[in-house]
């Protein structure tokens, strides 16, 4: 089931997305499944199939796991969020805007 979130529709990592991606029996994280043209996260060039593997300097499994870093920072006064963000096994950082009032 997809979730989206910060511009971007979230699916957890299962045996299919493994599979289609070329990723590890081991690897955990959310796989982006669409990014929303006109978000910040296109703009910093995320898009379809990219796995998030950090959120926060915390590891991701879940969704909630993520909505769980989204309020930390939130609740901390942030208005960002740095996400660890893998293609080809190649990671690196993307700091994207989370809303204040939702």
């Amino acid at each position: 089931s997809s979730t989206e979130m910060l511009g971007l529709t979230l699916s957890p990592l299962d045996d299919e997305l493994r599979g289609q991606l070329e990723l590890d029996d081991d690897a955990t994280g959310l796989v982006v499944t669409d990014v929303d043209n006109l978000s910040d996260a296109f703009e910093k060039g995320v898009r379809a199939g990219d796995l998030i593997t950090e959120a926060g300097q915390q590891k991701v499994t879940s969704i909630t796991d993520l909505e769980d870093r989204i309020a930390d920072s939130r609740e901390a006064g942030r208005t960002s969020i740095l996400l660890l963000v893998r293609r080809a096994g190649e990671p690196r950082f993307v700091a994207l805007p989370i809303d204040r009032d939702e």
